[in-house]
């Protein structure tokens, strides 16, 4: 065969083995005993299709599966497409196409992309977030939230971009701007989804230890910061009924809490500093006397960055809320009342209390000439003299003083006694506060995943009549009771609160009589039953002959069985048995609120009643006190006001987005789906009145928080992933993608992940066990890749001039895995040249007569072996080729090349350059594939080296190398050391005081 027909054609072999594979099934070998699961960040289709800085991770990835495939196991490498949300939107509105014909066209051109690299996807697997078959779990992923009451909606200030026109999460932020078009956003209230994410806070920290994950340490840092776990107390601060016309009403009930890390301070706090945003300021704007100010303050503030009011060197500004006092609880004295720029209403409460010894109070009770206390006295007398004459901001700890009986303490000693003082008053509590906040799960746009809920305001507005039912040793007087019937009351509802008889030795059908007896239960009825309130309650709707609207279960005692102790009256109280089926006819909905940290209530039987009644919400939260015990309790309020907004039921799943011709953001707050009348018009599902389904669709990062999952069942029409399969492959065994991603879709995927977990839709606690991040590719001149700069590559114009392999192989060798590196064509053409150097040494594996091994090949063939494993293994793909690149070299200058040796190096670079691989393969004579061979094992005795270079440093600095036996005894060594010429002239006139030695490594020798 001539030298001319064994060219090196890149495009034929490339194209015919991408044919083969896939024909073959080659990456659809599923059945071996151990399996492998590599996932890569599935894009989200741009028009702009791939450059050559996409495929960086998916290479990676692909080298790593091949060489798995290699070592027999059974490989996942699936792919997809993140293909809701605002980038196809704005790219569909900026180019006049609809987004769904947009995605569909960028899909065909991503995925001929990607074929063309000869990744081992199997593209049966293939799932996209915007086909209905794959969001219909989206949607039910959703209402399992809900359902648990971890999906809720609140009327809040919010992120708004006004470029995307949209409400944005935290996480979406880059700086205080919009991630996507870097608008600044600003702050604007209006009604959207959120989920409750604090609710899973600490075991997302918790589960980040080394143990569980192989993640990067600086990813977990990140996740910390983002959490921003710390420990305090709530304080309540009560407002001074103010001096103006009209006054408060005697019955204000507006505390303001305080959330703080510093009590020990409270000592010295002379005035409040609220956020711009916080609620308390629009509920008693009517009594700020300089109310106008106030508005015109905050209006300045909408167009300025949360990061920028933070920043360090900026100005603090704020102003009074004239007519306003509080009153410090620990002192007892009047406090001022202000809003200032740097405090967030996204942080703790949106509320400090300001003292002395904070740099920021400090300078902006100086701006303003507002009177300053010290309560916190360092060591440094000069410096305490300058603290006492408020000269100087002090804001560490030390000891007390002008603290009442606190004196003499150190900050350390005095919170927890502060605290413990201050909640015998009622005005404080030991609280755990985070930095990441619930989760903003809706968009004002048309693409993404319909929310399936229905809102009802002929429900939602109806007057209903509800009927409180307390527990155990109760009253109508007790716990929350008054103030939930006083809130109630005001929205125009009727309240039914008895005092049951026998309290302290109950008997629940009396009770249930007294009841009857008293009031008419009717449809229009919802009733509120507290721990063993929960009980009267499922036997009162034993005994009634129509259906209640609804049942609220709180913190309900439904079994005599307690994790504590027997309690006899309890247990007397009632047979215990419960017509299940007959209380679950006589309501139309349920809803359990159950205390998460309640250590008696049992949660097995908070789960049982959840199941036996089908319940529509089972919420489960920290309460302001163990039990839902305290005179308020928000989530109680919270759970009631939810009537009118129903789940729609699984079989009515996929709720499908309707095709229209117009989908631009409207800006109003509504998305474009608020205007197709015969979509957005439905029927209440309890009244049968006239309804409207939920506009605001999902964030894109609704899809791809679980897509990981969908793979491994892709055409399951009866559930997200069937549960033999998931245990089968989950965790993710291998997880490559960017490092942005830490505090976006890594938390939000282990979000869901573990409530799915809780619910037993999947086995394990965590998605992804190894975690790797991708460096970016930079353009030649060293800026990122853009349209705008005009440096783009494409990675088909690579392909068609070098071949797929050299694209692979270059961006594996081009630099350290996780580095971001310029993009060098130069670079590629010198690993063209590799490969070429590669194909022609098949020639000289043809001759009979060159059979013999070679001692000093076969050697450095076993160091490759071990090298080239070990960093496929560890992500240093670059000194995995360099080190095939020395092995090659050697192999040029050989006097022979025997089939085996040649074989070897095949199998080691296949992974790297699979066609090129696969060719030579069949070409030596095998029948079938590479891929189904087995990966090399390395002889330890042949892979270890003879000779390693050695360093001779003198006081730290390295003054000669050489080369030395392996294994050299220590004495001998340091003789050669000494005598080198290189390391005498450092050592005449000096006198040695100690070698420091390192078996192979190095000599330090310590002069004076």
């Amino acid at each position: 065969m001539s030298q001319e027909s064994q060219k090196y054609n890149h495009g034929e072999i490339e194209e015919k083995w991408q044919k083969q594979w896939v024909d073959q099934g080659i990456y659809q070998q599923y059945d071996r005993p151990e399996k492998f699961y590599a996932l890569d960040m599935f894009p989200y289709p741009s028009g702009a299709g791939l450059h050559v800085g996409h495929p960086k991770g998916y290479i990676a990835t692909d080298v790593f599966t091949r060489m798995k495939m290699l070592q027999g196991k059974s490989v996942l490498h699936p792919m997809g497409w993140d293909a809701f949300g605002l980038p196809a939107e704005n790219y569909a509105i900026k180019n006049k196409v609809h987004p769904a014909k947009a995605v569909a066209e960028n899909i065909v051109v991503f995925k001929q992309q990607l074929q063309k690299i000869g990744f081992t996807y199997d593209w049966d697997r293939e799932v996209n977030t915007t086909d209905p078959a794959y969001y219909r779990w989206t949607q039910w992923i959703f209402l399992k939230l809900f359902e648990h009451g971890l999906a809720y909606e609140a009327d809040e200030p919010i992120n708004w971009c006004p470029s995307c026109k949209t409400g944005l999460a935290n996480e979406d932020l880059e700086d205080g701007k919009c991630e996507r078009c870097s608008s600044v956003v600003e702050q604007k209230k209006m009604r959207q989804w959120k989920l409750r994410m604090t609710a899973y806070a600490d075991r997302l920290l918790e589960d980040l230890d080394k143990t569980k994950l192989q993640w990067e340490e600086s990813i977990r840092i990140q996740q910390r910061n983002w959490i921003g776990r710390s420990e305090g107390a709530i304080v309540k601060f009560s407002i001074s009924p103010p001096k103006a016309d009209p006054p408060l009403a005697d019955n204000f009930q507006f505390p303001i809490d305080v959330f703080t890390t510093r009590i020990d301070t409270i000592f010295s706090g002379t005035f409040l500093v609220l956020a711009p945003e916080h609620e308390f300021v629009d509920a008693v704007k009517e009594h700020i006397q300089n109310w106008n100010e106030v508005e015109t303050y905050r209006q300045t503030l909408q167009t300025v960055s949360l990061i920028d009011r933070t920043s360090a060197g900026r100005e603090i500004t704020g102003i009074e809320l004239k007519g306003i006092t509080a009153i410090n609880p620990a002192t007892k004295e009047s406090m001022p009342v202000w809003i200032a720029d740097f405090v967030l209403a996204q942080y703790g409460t949106g509320a400090v209390f300001a003292d002395a010894h904070d740099t920021r109070d400090f300078a902006m009770a100086k701006k303003y000439r507002i009177p300053l206390k010290v309560s916190i006295q360092p060591e440094d007398p000069a410096l305490l003299e300058q603290v006492k004459a408020l000269a100087v901001c002090y804001p560490g700890e030390g000891k007390l003083f002008n603290s009442q009986q606190f004196d003499g303490m150190t900050s350390a000693q005095a919170r927890p006694k502060i605290v413990e003082w201050l909640s015998q008053q009622g005005s404080a509590k030991p609280t755990v506060n985070y930095k990441m906040r619930d989760w903003v799960f809706s968009r004002q746009r048309y693409w993404g995943e319909p929310i399936p809920l229905i809102h009802c305001e002929q429900c939602k507005k109806k007057k209903y009549q509800y009927v409180f039912i307390h527990g155990f040793t109760g009253s109508s007087q007790g716990v929350f009771f008054p103030w939930l019937a006083q809130e109630l009351k005001r929205q125009g509802h009727t309240v039914f609160c008895p005092d049951l008889p026998n309290t302290e030795h109950p008997n629940i059908q009396e009770q249930v009589e007294y009841i009857l007896d008293n009031t008419a239960i009717n449809e229009d009825t919802i009733l509120v039953g507290h721990s063993l309130g929960g009980v009267v309650m499922m036997k009162l709707l034993e005994q009634i002959s129509g259906s209640v609207r609804r049942a609220v279960f709180v913190d309900p005692v439904v079994s005599k069985t307690f994790n504590d102790h027997a309690r006899p009256d309890v247990e007397k109280s009632n047979d215990w048995k419960f017509d299940y089926a007959k209380i679950k006819s006589n309501i139309r909905e349920v809803v359990v609120l159950a205390d998460a940290r309640h250590p008696i209530i049992r949660v097995e039987d908070i789960e049982k009643l959840r199941t036996v009644l089908n319940a529509n919400q089972t919420i489960t939260v920290h309460p302001e006190a163990d039990h839902f015990t305290a005179s308020q309790e928000p989530e109680i309020l919270r759970a009631i006001d939810s009537i009118g907004t129903i789940a729609l039921s699984e079989d009515e799943l996929p709720l499908k987005l309707p095709e229209v011709e117009k989908y631009e953001p409207t800006g109003t707050g509504e998305s474009p789906l608020a205007g197709i009348p015969e979509w957005v018009n439905t029927t209440c599902p309890q009244c049968g009145g006239a309804a409207r389904r939920e506009t605001n669709t999902m964030p894109q990062w609704a899809g791809s928080s679980w897509y990981y999952l969908r793979y491994i069942d892709p055409r399951n029409g009866a559930a997200l992933v069937d549960l033999n399969k998931e245990k089968e492959w989950m965790p993710v065994d291998l997880y490559v993608g960017g490092a942005e991603h830490a505090t976006r879709h890594l938390l939000y995927a282990r979000f869901w992940h573990k409530f799915l977990y809780d619910i037993g839709s999947v086995s394990t606690i965590e998605p992804f066990k190894r975690l790797i991040n991708v460096g970016l590719i930079l353009a030649e001149d060293g800026r990122k890749m853009s349209k705008r700069w005009s440096n783009v590559i494409n990675p088909d114009d690579i392909i068609e001039h070098y071949g797929a392999d050299s694209l692979r192989l270059y961006e594996m060798f081009m630099g350290p895995f996780t580095q971001s590196i310029a993009w060098s064509t130069d670079g590629v053409k010198g690993v063209r040249r590799f490969l070429d150097r590669v194909w022609n040494l098949k020639e000289r594996t043809l001759n009979p007569k060159l059979s013999t091994l070679n001692p000093n090949i076969d050697r450095l063939l076993h160091q490759t072996i071990k090298k080239v494993t070990d960093d496929i293994e560890g992500f240093r793909f670059n000194t995995a080729v360099s080190q095939m690149m020395i092995l090659v070299n050697a192999m040029e200058k050989a006097d022979s090349l025997p089939l085996s040796q040649f074989s070897i190096l095949l199998l080691l670079l296949s992974p790297f350059a699979p066609h090129m691989a696969e060719e030579l393969w069949h070409q030596l004579g095998n029948s079938e594939s590479i891929f189904e061979a087995q990966w090399p094992q390395y002889d330890p005795s042949l892979a270890k080296e003879s000779e390693v270079e050695f360093v001779v440093q003198v006081n730290g600095k390295v003054r000669d190398r050489f080369a030395i036996p392996v294994g050299l005894p220590e004495v001998q060594v340091i003789a050669q050391s000494l005598e080198r010429d290189a390391v005498r002239g450092w050592l005449e006139g000096k006198q040695i005081r100690k070698k420091i030695f390192v078996q192979d490594t190095l000599l330090n020798i310590v002069v004076s």
